[in-house]
This record gives structure tokens, C-alpha cells and sequence, in this order.
């Protein structure tokens, strides 16, 4: 994900409470003025016209829709809100948004208050009717002038004014104000004001008939019966309210100076953010769940190091074993020993590779370290382990002593000497035939070569994450490019282009470090190989050319606003390529430093949605398939299509490959076809089963053979039209989790959410059997005779297969959530089911094929079930949960056993959960508990292995009960290392790639 970067313009959002200044009512203080002069000059006027519409009606509601309905003559109008309310107004202008300020402003001035007034107005014309004194009726005829006097200043300031023209002035000069005792009349305020006694108005001075007002509240002017009373001057309440528009306006100014400043430390921080030249990693897995990374990413933070594991500088990585830097601390707390790095070892067939180890902490997960003590509870040697903020104490057996136990690193190294699979599931293109009839492609953050004839594999272990795209140089094909996502490694953990020699497996340049964002899309060489050019990830999917001699970048610029899928130099012209993607085409020339580019001109044939391969005649024409499955042959000088064939296949042409004058295509149908170059006319077509291998994501030739990549990771082999070979096999969508070696063969199984089940022959590296089961499989175990497999699903099913023939025996389900553990006890009498609901089912298995009967449920854990063990006996078991809990029970009914200290001197048939005192030494100090996703004891009790989140394999010395012990890491996967399990014979270790999907094969030597 990339770093955020805050827009100014959104700034609002800092404050959505504020309101703008420049959206405040500029012109309340004009508007007061206009009221004051409004007041005066009905004095002159003998009639009250209807209000004209103010300069703001177009930005605020009408108060005419709060007018009142009924006849004016029956009902006096109320006054709005008091001008006092000004005041509240403003503190509510600080906790609203703009938007909402307007709204709350047109609401406060047009809306009446509530019904007093409209009660007191009824008793008024009851009085009026009863005859009562003249003393009560002038209180009521002021009453009523002072509300329309009153009203007629609030109608003002709700941006509407009066005509002066046609207003009373007797009735202006007369009326009593409103502003001269507004104590009692606020909105909170429901009591009734109590009438005054006044003189009764002089018979001379008649009120005319009321008026209707039309577009503002309805008006009623007093009885033509009553007088009107003399009224005092307003000039100070409409100084006051002066006072108080100014009061809002200074609050409005202050707060538009806090917005202004908001925005200056907004563009700092796009400008800091921008000017970084390390990308952002990709998002970090759930840290409490770590299955949860089947759903997400996998965890691309640094390792982290801890107090005496920590290093000053990064520690070198040769074929993937750590070096201990110089001036590493050398103490460890809680430990006088010191704990190095692991040395470095030079590859068999080239040059090691050059990494460095993880470093630094993620952000935010300091309080989530690992602490580690020694000497608990009274014993020298019981270690207690702190993993967020939980307490595991392991004790020792009873006549522990640590004579004997070595904490070096051990003399034995890891050597990759096989790996499953292909990147076919999100790449394309991606496999390339060198001089020698080998086969060259990537898997994981392996280079990978193949012999065909010999069925060898050769490995470049340079980069340290996900391979992206790879690229042979035609002027010498023994010199490969290779770019990578954005990795662990500290030094060179950003994205970067690697070249480097295929037959040495030497590093010639690393390219584009601190500049490419968020990966290589595509690379490709010059037809002199001198330059290279890379398509960066970023959202600009800029284009970069680098000077393969310098090292250096030549050129740059940006290549499209929609992604960019890939690019290829023109043949024979150095200076000239294309690149193409979602709905473009463009074609470049360099001129020096600059790029020039221009699109591709479709005209009358349809414009495709993406543009998935390019390929090249002999003569240099280029040849485009596209997601409507359409192949267009263009001319390059006037990016004009010569040629087309709509509807070679059905859906995208992922790939294209061109031999003399025919073409060869692959598709998401599932099919190679063939077609002559002269007019794209179809001769003839390769149909594979769509189900085993998927779409066709790459062709190349070998010799005369022919190379298919296809979607579930696999390569096929053979003529076309021939019925091809799989030379290579891979599981397909989904991740992968399972896996279990065999008790008495050098063969393991691997399972995975592609509901394959492969039984794989570790000596030939081919599968042995192949089966299906019906749901996504999650984990699996042989019985201890190894006739029977147990698969377990991510949806609570598991079955037992027959590991021969894979007839499904029986099936059960346990609970309704995903198995993450399964296995058989020793003597296969018991098999145990670790579940996502927090429980451990325990059956019975008197008939391994069939009968498997329930006997208990182990109920205790708060999280879900991650690693389980049996005993040596088969009468205890041990499991580990999500939340970081080391349980033991009894497995012959499912109760816990509390004690964890009496349960020292039980010893593990195997030994995969990650807690425990005869492991407690794998945890370095600033480790997050859930960085180690699997382990697995040697059958000899020598060794052990574990398997991290950072794509690293780590050897260690069994039992590993020292917090100082050191290690060996090996790299080769690009993703979090789901499954480590030592096979047969303890000569080979196999672990599985959760997210690359590949299964590696190491060596023990």
C-alpha cells in the first residue's frame, strides 16, 4: 500500500466542525444597518408592504415555508428568536459543519419560537369581546405592534428586507420596541409574560388594516379600534446587535486563520511524504490470527532484532544463511552468552547472494516483543516468556542440567535442491528458453532453471520477495534481468531490477533502488543489450531506461494513468519500444534524456479493454492479443493496425510466441493455437484440460518442442498437436497450509485450497498420487503406518483418504469452522482435530479406514487451535492456540491438565507446537508471537527447524532451551513459510509458501 498522502483540498475534514469564513454571512453587519434604516423610515409611511427577497434567498430556505397556513386575520404572527440567540448561535457554529451552520442559522431566524405568543394574542381578542378595561386592550395593541415590529427586524436578519415605501409611519414611530426587555422572551424561557398597564392610545391615531405578506410570515397589523403607543428609540439595541455581528465575525476570522494554518502543515507533510524515496511495504497479516493471512497479505515488516540478537548494521545473507555483523551487541538480556548471526555459506553452482537480514520493528508493535527470563519460580534453568503480554513459563525436565547443550549454531546448512511449482497464477510471459535447451523461469523469489533432459534444477537467490517479471538479453542470453516487489531487506528490501548471469549466478547491476514505488511490472533489454528499461507499479506507472554499463538511469517518464502490463524494445531499433495495458498502446522514441511518446491508433477495429501480450514478427512487426481475444498486427511507423483476427480465442490472448512465419498463441479458453503470419489465418489447435491446468499463461519454444505455462502453476512439455508431458507440477488458486511427511518413506503430502491432495515422491520430485476432495483443504497427517491420509478442510469437514489410491474412506465434521491441526496419535489408536471454535476433538480410530468414534473435547482454549503433539504413550497431548497458550490434556477423554509443571518430564512423540521449554530458545527477543507459523523436530532429536513470516527456513540445535542460541536462515520464499516438516531419514527438509504457493525442498549438508 502507499503511503498516504493528505489532500489539501480536504483539508475540511481536519475540522468538519468549523465553518468556513469565506461562507460566512459577510454582510450581517449591512443587513443590521439596513434594519436600523428600515425601522426610521416607516415612520414616513403609513402602510407595511411585503417584503422583497434578500440578496442571500438564493443560498438560504424561504421563510415562507414557515409561514403559517391559516388566515392572518385569525392569527397573530410569533416573533422569531430573540436577538440574545446570536449569541448561542455562535457556539453552535463551532461544533457544525458549514453546511449545517447555514441550516441552523435559517432555522433560528424564520422558525417561531412556540405558541405563547399565539395563546396570549387569543386572550387579547377574548378581552377585546368581553370588553374588558382599556388599560388591557393598549397592553395588547403594544404587545402585538412590538411582535410585527419585531419580526420585521428578525425577517432582515434572515437576509430578506421590508420596502420602506409603503411601511406606517405612525405605526413606526409609535410601536414599542422589542429589544427594550428581552430577558424573558428567550427560547428557553416557555412562561408567559405577564401584561402591562399603559394609557390607551389617543382616538387621532388609527391603525390601518392589516396587510398579507406573501413571501415572508404572515404580518397582522393592530385593530383599527386601537391606538397605537409611543415607542421608544431602538438605536441601542441595534448597537448591541452590531456588537454582536462583529463578535461572530471575529469568531469566523479566527477560525479561517486555524483553517489557513491547518492547510500550511498539510502541503509540509505532502511535501515530506513525497520526498521519501522507500515506498510503503504491503499491509501486515491480522497479527492475532495468523490464518488470517490466507485472506491477506503476508507480513512484509522487517525481521526484527532483539537485545543481544539485534545488530548494529544489517547481517549479510549468502544462500540465505545470516553472517554476524561486526560489532553486533554481544549480550543478551537474561543471558551471559552471546547470540551471533549465522554464518555465511557460497551456494553450490555460483556466486552467493547478497541480502541482509530484518532489523527493524513494525510500527506499533513494540509492546508486543518478546521477553524472555530465566530463573523463574526458585528454578536456575525454567525460562519465562512474555508474548503480548502473556506469560508462558517452561520448565525444565527434572534433572535438566545444561551440560551438554550446545547453543552454536549447527554445523549442518540448508541447500535448495528442488522447487514445485511456476508463478502462473498472477504472471505471464514469464518463461524463456536459453541456448542450452533449458527452460528459464521464476517461482517465489527464485530464478529457476530447468534441463528438460535431465530434470535439474539451478537457482538465483538474489532477491528477497516475489519475482515479478523476468527477461533475457538477446544480444547475450546468458544475461538475465529479473524485478521484484517491494521486500524484507533492508538495503535492498525497496523494488528493484536485478541482472545478473545464469550461468554464474553472479549479480551484475542491481537497478532502480530508492526510485521504483511499489514494484517491477515489466523489464526488457535493448537489442544491443545495453539498456533496460522497467515498468514501475506506482500509480504514474512511470517508465525508466537504465544504462546497463553506468548502472544508471538514462532516462524517465511517466507511461500511463491506467496500469501499464508491459513493455518491449522494437528488434533492431535501441531506441524505439512499446508499452501496453489497460485500453493503450504507445509507442516510444528515446531522444537522449527525454521520452517521446505516441498512441496506437485503433480506428475502425475495436478498442479492447486491456492489451495482454505483444510478440514480434521476424521482420519487427509487432503483434498484439488483447482481452476480447482479438490478435492485431500493426505497423510501428504509422501505429496503424495492417492486420486482424477478431475472436482467436475466447477471452484474453495471455501470450504469444512467433516461429519463422507462424504464430502461436495462448489463451484464457485453454487452448494454444496456431496461425500463419501472411493473414492471420487459423490452422490448427492445442485443447488442455481445464480443469488440471487452467488458462495457457505463456508459450516458448525449446527447440522444437514446445513450453506451456498454465494458470494452476504447472509447465507442460511436447510437440504441438502431440499430447504434451507435465514436467512441472504446482498446487493452484488459493494458499497453502497443509503439509505431513510420510512415517516410513522419503514421500510427503501437501494440501492445499485448491482442493488438490498431491503425494509427492521427494526423490523424483513427482507426484505420486494425485487426488480431489470436495472443499478448500487446510491441514493434513498420515497415520503412523502411512496406509491412510486425514485432510482436513477450512470449513470443519475432514476425510480419510486412502493414501494409495485416494478413495475417500469416511468423512466426519468437527464444529463449523476452519482445521488448522490434525493428527494421529503414535500408536494410531486416537486422532486429534484442533479447530478455528477453540476446541480439540479427540475420535477414537480402533479401524484406521473406517469407524471413527468421538471420545472426548478438549475445551479450555480462548483462541484458535494452531499446533497439537501426542506423547510418546499417546496418553497426553499438548497444544498451542492463537492467543499464545501451551495446554496439556488428557487424550484419553479431552480433560486439562492444569499443571503445566507437572508435566515437565512427559516427552513429545513429535514436536510442532512453537511454546514449550525445549523451544523456547527459537524466540529471539523482539519477535511478535505470531512470526513463527510452524516447527518441526528431527526424528533423530537433533535438529530443528522453524518457519517465520519474513520467507526465512532457521535451523536450529534440538533441544533449543537457550535464549542465547544461535541459528541459520535460508532463503527462497517470497511470502509467509506456512509448514516446515523434516522428511524420512532427516536428510531433507520440505516447507510450503502460503501466498507464492511453492513448496521447496532443501537438503541437509
Amino acid at each position: 500500500m502507499e503511503d498516504p498522502v493528505v489532500n489539501v483540498n480536504d483539508v475540511n475534514d481536519l475540522d468538519a466542525d468549523l465553518p468556513k469564513a469565506e461562507d460566512a454571512p459577510e454582510s450581517l453587519l449591512d443587513i443590521a444597518q439596513e434594519s436600523a434604516e428600515s425601522v426610521h423610515s416607516s415612520e414616513e409611511h403609513a402602510d407595511l408592504a411585503p417584503a422583497s427577497p434578500g440578496p442571500m434567498d438564493e443560498v438560504l430556505d424561504s421563510p415562507s415555508e414557515h409561514a403559517s397556513s391559516s388566515p392572518v386575520e385569525d392569527e397573530v404572527p410569533v416573533s422569531p428568536i430573540e436577538t440574545n440567540d446570536v449569541e448561542v448561535h455562535v457556539g453552535h457554529e463551532n461544533t457544525a459543519s458549514e453546511e449545517d451552520a447555514a441550516d441552523a442559522l435559517d432555522r433560528h431566524l424564520s422558525e417561531p419560537v412556540d405558541d405563547e405568543g399565539d395563546s396570549n394574542i387569543d386572550q387579547q381578542e377574548n378581552a377585546e369581546e368581553e370588553n374588558i378595561s382599556e388599560a388591557d386592550d393598549k397592553k395588547s395593541v403594544s404587545e402585538e405592534e412590538s411582535a410585527n415590529d419585531h419580526d420585521a427586524v428578525q425577517t432582515q436578519l434572515s437576509f430578506e428586507s421590508s420596502n420602506p415605501e409603503e411601511a406606517d409611519p405612525a405605526e413606526s414611530a409609535d410601536v414599542q420596541s422589542p429589544m427594550e426587555d428581552n430577558s424573558s422572551d428567550q427560547v428557553e424561557d416557555n412562561t408567559p409574560a405577564t401584561p402591562e398597564h399603559h394609557d390607551p392610545p389617543s382616538p387621532e391615531q388609527e391603525i390601518p388594516e392589516p396587510t398579507v405578506v406573501t413571501d415572508v410570515e404572515p404580518v397582522v397589523e393592530p385593530s383599527a379600534e386601537i391606538k397605537a403607543a409611543p415607542g421608544p428609540d431602538k438605536s441601542a439595541k441595534i448597537k448591541e446587535l452590531e456588537d454582536k455581528i462583529s463578535e461572530l465575525e471575529s469568531t469566523l476570522k479566527s477560525k479561517d486563520e486555524t483553517i489557513t494554518s491547518l492547510q500550511s502543515e498539510v502541503e509540509r507533510l505532502n511535501t515530506e511524504i513525497k520526498s521519501r524515496s522507500v515506498p510503503s511495504k504491503k499491509p501486515a497479516s491480522a497479527a492475532s490470527d495468523p490464518k488470517s493471512k490466507s485472506v491477506g497479505a503476508k507480513k512484509t515488516t522487517t525481521r526484527p532484532a532483539s537485545g543481544a540478537r539485534a545488530v548494529s548494521k544489517p547481517a549479510p545473507v549468502s544462500n540465505g544463511v545470516a553472517k554476524k555483523p561486526a560489532g553486533s551487541p554481544s549480550k543478551r538480556t537474561g543471558s551471559a552468552t552471546t547470540r551471533p548471526k549465522s554464518a555465511a555459506t557460497k551456494p553450490a553452482g555460483g556466486k552467493s547472494s547478497v541480502g541482509k537480514k530484518y532489523i527493524h520493528r513494525r510500527a506499533g508493535k513494540v509492546a508486543n516483543k518478546v521477553e524472555m527470563t530465566k530463573g523463574i519460580d526458585g528454578e536456575e534453568h525454567a525460562v519465562k516468556l512474555m508474548l503480548r503480554g502473556r506469560g508462558i513459563v517452561c520448565y525444565p525436565p527434572t534433572d535438566f542440567t545444561m551440560d551438554g547443550i550446545v547453543s552454536e549454531k549447527p554445523e549442518e546448512t540448508l541447500k535448495i535442491n528442488w522447487v514445485y511449482g511456476y508463478r502462473g497464477r498472477d504472471s505471464q510471459d514469464n518463461i524463456f528458453c536459453l541456448p542450452s535447451n533449458e527452460l528459464l523461469y521464476f517461482q517465489a523469489a527464485l530464478g529457476v532453471i530447468y534441463n528438460p533432459a535431465t530434470r535439474t534444477q539451478r537457482f538465483y537467490q538474489g532477491h528477497n520477495d516475489d519475482i515479478r517479471c523476468i527477461a533475457l538479453n538477446p544480444a547475450n542470453p546468458s544475461i538475465v534481468a529479473t524485478g521484484q516487489a517491494a521486500g524484507h531487506d533492508e538495503k535492498e528490501g525497496d523494488p528493484h531490477v536485478r541482472v545478473w548471469n545464469c550461468e554464474t549466478f553472479e549479480t551484475l547491476a542491481v537497478l532502480g533502488l530508492g526510485t521504483l514505488q511499489r514494484g517491477v511490472g515489466s523489464v526488457s533489454f535493448s537489442p544491443d543489450g545495453s539498456k533496460v528499461i522497467a515498468v514501475d507499479e506506482g500509480n504514474d506507472h512511470t517508465i525508466y531506461v537504465y544504462d546497463l554499463k553506468k548502472k544508471s538511469t538514462i532516462a524517465f517518464q511517466k507511461g500511463h494513468q491506467d496500469p501499464v502490463l508491459g513493455a518491449e524494445y522494437i528488434p533492431g531499433q535501441n531506441s524505439r519500444f512499446i508499452t501496453y495495458g489497460k485500453g493503450h498502446i504507445i509507442f516510444w522514441d528515446q531522444e537522449g534524456n527525454k521520452l517521446l511518446k505516441k498512441s496506437g491508433l485503433f480506428e475502425k477495429h475495436p478498442k479492447p479493454r486491456f492489451i495482454t501480450s505483444l510478440a514480434f514478427t521476424d521482420k519487427g512487426e509487432p503483434i498484439t492479443g488483447d482481452s476480447n481475444g482479438n490478435l492485431f498486427l500493426w505497423n510501428p511507423n504509422e501505429r496503424k493496425i495492417s492486420k486482424s483476427k477478431v475472436g482467436a480465442h475466447e477471452g484474453s490472448v495471455y501470450s504469444i510466441a512467433v516461429k519463422g512465419d507462424e504464430i502461436y498463441t495462448g489463451g484464457q479458453d485453454c487452448k494454444v493455437k496456431k496461425f500463419k503470419v501472411a493473414d492471420l489465418s487459423s490452422e490448427d489447435a492445442w485443447e488442455l484440460d481445464s480443469a488440471t491446468h487452467g488458462r495457457v499463461k505463456a508459450v516458448t519454444f525449446v527447440g522444437e518442442d514446445l513450453a506451456v505455462g498454465t494458470y494452476n502453476n504447472g509447465v507442460l512439455f511436447g510437440k504441438f498437436g502431440d499430447q504434451p508431458e507435465q514436467i512441472i507440477y504446482g498446487h493452484g488458486a488459493g494458499d497453502l497450509w497443509g503439509g505431513a511427511d510420510h512415517p516410513s518413506e522419503n514421500t510427503f503430502a501437501t494440501v492445499g485450497q485448491d482442493k488438490v491432495v498431491y503425494i509427492w515422491d521427494a526423490e523424483s520430485h513427482t507426484p505420486k498420487h494425485i487426488f480431489k476432495v470436495e472443499k478448500p483443504a487446510q491441514a493434513c497427517c498420515f497415520s503412523p503406518c502411512g496406509s491412510v491420509l486425514a485432510v482436513a478442510s477450512t470449513t470443519g469437514e475432514w476425510w480419510v483418504l486412502d493414501s494409495n489410491n485416494g478413495l475417500v474412506l469416511s468423512s466426519y465434521k468437527s464444529g463449523p469452522e476452519q482445521i488448522d491441526a490434525i493428527s494421529y496419535s503414535p500408536d494410531g489408536s486416537c486422532i486429534a482435530v484442533g479447530s478455528h471454535d477453540n476446541y480439540v476433538y479427540l475420535f477414537e480410530s480402533t479401524n484406521l479406514r473406517e469407524d471413527y468414534k468421538p471420545i472426548g473435547k478438549c475445551a479450555g482454549h480462548s483462541s484458535f487451535i494452531t499446533h497439537l503433539d501426542f506423547s510418546d504413550d499417546g496418553k497426553v497431548l499438548q497444544t498451542t492456540s492463537g492467543d499464545y497458550e501451551h495446554l496439556f490434556w488428557d487424550a484419553t477423554n479431552g480433560d486439562q491438565i492444569t499443571s503445566t509443571k507437572d508435566m515437565r518430564d512427559v516427552t513429545m512423540a513429535t514436536y510442532t507446537c512453537t511454546l514449550g521449554f525445549p523451544v523456547c530458545g527459537i524466540w529471539p527477543v523482539g519477535y511478535d508471537g505470531t512470526d513463527i507459523n510452524a516447527l518441526s523436530k528431527s526424528h533423530n532429536n537433533k535438529l530443528l527447524v522453524t518457519a517465520d513470516d519474513f520467507g526465512l527456513v532457521n535451523l536450529f540445535r534440538y533441544p533449543c532451551c537457550d535464549p542465547a542460541a544461535e541459528w541459520s536462515s535460508f532463503r527462497g520464499h517470497s511470502a509467509h513459510v506456512t509448514k516446515v516438516r523434516f522428511l524420512h531419514g532427516d536428510k531433507e527438509v520440505f516447507s510450503l509458501g502460503g501466498r507464492d504457493q511453492s513448496i521447496i525442498q532443501w537438503g541437509i549438508c
